[in-house]
């Protein structure tokens, strides 16, 4: 489905679940309600209409004018909105509105910081939605600390106008819209897409294929200085260092800003790399995440299930964390370049190209561990991530009964896996 479509569709879902409204009664005022779609309305600076998605003005009887007016605009915008697109409504709306007016605009995915901050200062409500299938409100930004209460834009309100039936009339609106928007809470996704490996495989090959497209073809190495400039020139990102002090984390990643912070601690170690891939899998893949950073927080990490093989993923920050981790992987270890270099690195030590046999014997670990270090050398990660990728690929297979890969793994503090 092409994305205008699908941007139909949302905007389509959004509409049709306000209109409702009114057909079952839910403002108690029906009579004096008018719902319009696609609704346009003249400007005098444009001197042309500006069409709006959907109005709902209330009018009481015998006025000339509304007294209240609700623009609502609904947009599947596909990345992050940019504050631009917020200044914009809030400008066609000051255009037509008269007095008294409130704006909502809807859209399938996440807001610029900028874009909430201009909203938060001029009086306008920001809801963040779900998908066309999965239509689910999960957020949304008001200057009012009232919690039943969408504020008015601040240069559209008349104070002399608003009396007691009009604050009347106003708070049961305000009330069915905020519980129709702002109601459900099961089954959300938070705007993040369950990627499978393969999916997250195709986007990696892409970048790989933009970076050089000698990168696959001749199973080279990504390194540090190669993976940055690419970042800068391809998306803008820029790459920060910051003191162990001043975090507790190794990366981060500012979409909005485009920024990824490495820190200091593990600059020029086997880390480096894939806490860059890991951070650049955030800012590619989760453009769209609608969860604040404390909720994001309460979450457990997943754990890795040997015996199934994959991480058990339970909540959103495990598949947050699970795809920005595999994308990573798939960044820096493709199947095809390392499946090439374990058969180029088993023949130079005589053994045939196939899967690597870990059993018992002494010369198994020692020619295990010599290629093991070779392939994080050549790739530039850890010697964990080479093990689980080689495990995952079915590159190795255990025939050991005194030690498993996961103990392996665990006893890198062993000097031949420093």
């Amino acid at each position: 489905m092409n994305n205008v479509k699908k941007g139909n569709q949302f905007e389509e879902k959004s509409l049709e679940i306000i209109e409702n409204l009114k057909e079952r009664g839910l403002f108690g005022i029906k009579d004096f309600i008018e719902i319009t779609p696609k609704a346009k309305r003249y400007s005098e600076l444009r001197k042309a209409e500006i069409e709006f998605d959907l109005i709902i003005e209330f009018k009481p009887p015998n006025a000339d004018r509304p007294m209240m007016t609700y623009f609502i605009e609904c947009k599947n915008y596909g990345k992050r909105v940019p504050v631009e697109q917020v200044q914009k409504f809030h400008s066609d709306i000051l255009q037509v509105s008269g007095v008294n007016a409130k704006g909502i605009i809807i859209s399938r995915g996440a807001f610029q910081k900028s874009a909430y901050n201009f909203a938060e200062s001029t009086g306008m409500m920001i809801i963040e939605g779900e998908s066309v299938n999965n239509f689910n409100i999960i957020h949304y930004k008001r200057s009012s600390e009232n919690e039943t209460k969408i504020p008015f834009i601040e240069k559209s309100l008349v104070h002399s106008l608003i009396d007691e039936g009009l604050k009347s009339i106003e708070n049961v609106i305000d009330r069915e819209l905020l519980n129709i928007l702002t109601k459900s809470e099961n089954n959300l996704t938070y705007g993040i897409d369950k990627l499978s490996k393969e999916d997250i495989n195709e986007i990696t090959r892409e970048e790989l294929n933009k970076i050089s497209q000698g990168i696959l073809r001749k199973a080279y190495g990504l390194n540090i200085k190669e993976l940055s400039e690419y970042l800068n020139n391809e998306y803008g990102i820029k790459i920060q260092h910051f003191d162990p002090k001043e975090h507790k984390y190794l990366g981060t990643c500012n979409i909005d800003a485009k920024t990824i912070g490495i820190s200091k601690k593990i600059v020029n170690t086997p880390r480096e790399m894939f806490v860059l891939g890991h951070e650049f899998g955030h800012f590619l893949l989760h453009q769209k995440v609608v969860i604040n950073q404390n909720l994001l927080d309460s979450f457990n990490d997943s754990k890795f299930d040997f015996s199934k093989g994959k991480h058990d993923l339970e909540n959103p920050r495990q598949w947050i964390e699970w795809q920005a981790n595999y994308f990573s992987t798939s960044l820096l270890l493709p199947q095809s370049s390392l499946t090439a270099k374990l058969w180029q690195s088993m023949i130079r030590r005589g053994l045939a190209k196939g899967d690597y046999i870990l059993n018992d014997s002494i010369d198994s670990h020692k020619k295990f561990q010599s290629i093991v270090s070779y392939l994080s050398l050549h790739f530039n990660v850890s010697k964990t991530s080479v093990i689980y990728r080689l495990k995952e690929y079915k590159l190795l297979r255990e025939e050991s009964r005194t030690k498993s890969i996961k103990q392996i793994i665990e006893e890198f503090n062993f000097e031949q896996f420093t």
